[in-house]
């Protein structure tokens, strides 16, 4: 099965070229993957925590943070009959398709900017924004992961402390998420309640595709700011959509109020409020 996927993406990649967007930065030099927690229970820690693996991909002046299995969900646009077996054969194994995480950023993409695209409300958004690199203060403390001798730091970045464990044995100033601005590779970061967290779990050097932008169904993107962003999203978490869909349709509904699930949290950075 995996390799007729495979098969059909080649055959989809040279015959459907003028339904992708494909812009290609720069060569990769290094892949990080991490893998990504997120409680969505504040007042219950540890009663209701998502998780996924994550990637980074890095090139010598710009990098991407994406889901890997959103963009292979995404390559898969261009055959709607292998789309959807793939779906069903995720699904009857309780696996979401595209993964838990569909966000992808851009470091230096413009030129000293972040751009961000992400999905949700049945609607696709992107947003860019000036490179706003955390300040960090060093602490005293070492420890080792996968292999590499790691030291700690500290920032207070949008309103959420983090800590990073960053590698001197990988010079790279790059790390999950928007975290950066290190003398090495961040290999973990969390704050302080661990409400977000990223461990690195493999490193890759060799046969990495091109650090770019992989619009593989070419979505009608929806421009916003940052804080237009975020404040869509933190209300769209709030929304009831079975109410919504019930008074649209007529549908009855109970009278009792609903209590959505999932709302005593908020994103990495909460400096929208």
């Amino acid at each position: 099965m995996i390799k007729r996927i495979s098969i059909l993406i080649l055959i989809c990649t040279f015959s459907n070229l003028y339904a992708q967007k494909i812009i290609k930065f720069e060569p990769s030099i290094l892949e990080c993957q991490y893998y990504k927690t997120v409680d969505r229970d504040t007042a219950n820690r540890g009663k209701d925590i998502i998780s996924d693996y994550v990637s980074l991909r890095i090139g010598k002046t710009t990098s991407m943070f994406y889901g890997p299995k959103e963009l292979n969900w995404d390559s898969l646009s261009c055959n709607k009959e292998l789309k959807f077996q793939f779906y069903i054969e995720r699904v009857q194994k309780d696996i979401l398709p595209a993964g838990r995480f569909k966000e992808r950023i851009y470091k230096n993409y413009p030129t000293n900017e972040l751009t961000v695209y992400d999905h949700f409300a049945l609607m696709h958004w992107t947003y860019s924004e000036e490179w706003e690199k955390p300040q960090w203060t060093l602490i005293d403390s070492v420890k080792s992961i996968l292999g590499h001798s790691c030291q700690l730091a500290k920032s207070l970045y949008r309103n959420r402390i983090w800590y990073a464990w960053f590698t001197l044995d990988i010079p790279i100033n790059d790390g999950p998420w928007k975290l950066c601005g290190l003398p090495g590779l961040i290999l973990e970061a969390y704050d302080p309640h661990k409400e977000y967290t990223f461990t690195a779990v493999a490193i890759q050097s060799k046969n990495i595709a091109d650090v770019g932008i992989y619009d593989y169904s070419e979505y009608d993107w929806a421009k916003t700011s940052r804080i237009k962003f975020l404040r869509t999203k933190f209300k769209e978490l709030h929304t009831d959509r079975g109410a919504i869909m019930s008074q649209m349709y007529n549908l009855k509904r109970s009278t009792i109020p609903q209590k959505l699930k999932h709302i005593n949290y908020d994103f990495e950075e909460t400096d929208y409020h």
